[in-house]
């Protein structure tokens, strides 16, 4: 984790309207572009499909809610009202949360952990949301709470330890975005965290290699490699809130905590 690091209350200031629409280090070309959207789509779809999200769905009669912390400019919550989804998200930057409701979506611009939602949802996601956490072990209590019976708990977050494409890069690792990236999890401590919060790990898979430029041919090379060699310095974790009568199997068969 980084230490020292920014208070709360100063955070907000990191995400400002220059992080997500001027290249730097740590921000994005621009973030509300149409090539943007389209970008992050076709990992959501993909994200989705190794989550077995899809199955999932089939799996939910009547009403599907679902809540996506640190949601940004709202483009997965547009992905969900597509699908018949009713969906809320909740981001800390001023922008972004502009942004969504000019696209029509429900988004609150305020902390999670002071925000009370009158109905629980199917599912919570922390889409590359965790690692900018003070205190994620609050966040998954709190998420936990807000789960229905058996529902899952979505997060992707960039992954040290074990077998990892991050060793390559040493201190120019993609993933050391200071001060925003607060938390860095090996599958085992995320696997911990989890249990500890009430949730059983039903789903995984290690996936991104940051080799060359994205979008390259030798970048999608290099991660077809770190997908099937699981060694990708991204994860994805499909969690299920424990306690209420599992409806999940493991999808990946024998899981190997590294």
């Amino acid at each position: 984790y980084l230490s020292p690091r920014p208070r709360i209350e100063e955070i907000g200031a990191y995400y400002d309207d220059a992080y997500f629409t001027t290249r730097t280090d740590r921000g994005y070309d621009n973030y509300f572009s149409e090539s943007t959207r389209r970008g992050i789509e076709r990992v959501i779809e993909l994200n989705l499909r190794d989550l077995g999200f899809y199955d999932y769905e089939k799996s939910l009669a009547g009403e599907r809610r679902i809540l996506d912390i640190g949601c940004a400019a709202g483009y997965f919550l547009a992905f969900m009202n597509n699908r018949g989804w009713e969906a809320t998200g909740v981001d800390i930057s001023q922008a972004c949360v502009e942004f969504a409701h000019g696209a029509g979506l429900t988004v609150y611009e305020d902390d999670y952990m002071e925000i009370t939602f009158a109905r629980p949802f199917d599912l919570i996601t922390l889409w590359a949301s965790i690692e900018h956490l003070h205190h994620p072990d609050r966040f998954l209590e709190k998420a936990r709470d807000e789960l229905k019976p058996g529902g899952l708990l979505y997060i992707s977050t960039c992954r040290v330890g074990g077998l990892n494409f991050m060793r390559l890069y040493g201190r120019n690792w993609r993933f050391y975005n200071f001060p925003e990236h607060l938390y860095f999890f090996s599958l085992p401590a995320i696997k911990k965290i989890l249990e500890q919060k009430g949730f059983r790990i039903i789903r995984y898979a290690r996936y991104g290699s940051g080799f060359a430029r994205a979008g390259s041919a030798a970048r999608r090379i290099a991660d077809v490699i770190a997908k099937r060699l699981s060694m990708g310095d991204m994860m994805l974790i499909a969690a299920e809130k424990s306690g209420g009568g599992s409806r999940h199997g493991f999808g990946n068969g024998r899981i190997s905590w590294k």
